[in-house]
């Protein structure tokens, strides 16, 4: 938001899978309602690589910032993406687009 480039960790093609945080509220009031017990892994069952993130955040910002890219951090997973069928079955649903949640966030932090 503030034109400074966003620090990467290697090359920007390792994934994640990111999450809204009002799905992750949802899912901790389903879990709340529900008899199952145990670790519910909460997210949207898609992965975005970090370069992919940065070109949204511009999309959704109306930017043109690069990142820098530096060494890789020893120890960090390439990609990830949650097993999320344990969550489904207490009736968390990931769908929604993710844009328009990076502008949710984007506007709520502006």
């Amino acid at each position: 938001m503030n034109d400074e480039s966003p620090v990467i960790y290697g090359d920007g093609e390792q994934s994640r899978d990111f999450t809204y945080v009002e799905k992750v509220v949802n899912a901790n009031l389903l879990a709340a309602k529900s008899s199952k017990t145990g670790v519910f892994n909460i997210a949207c069952n898609k992965r975005w690589t970090l370069n992919q993130l940065v070109n949204l955040l511009n999309q959704v910002l109306r930017k043109k910032v690069d990142p820098t890219y530096t060494d890789p951090r020893p120890g960090d997973i390439k990609h990830s993406l949650a097993e999320i069928n344990k969550a489904k079955k207490i009736g968390y649903n990931p769908d929604g687009e993710f844009i328009e949640e990076l502008r949710k966030t984007a506007k709520y932090f502006s």
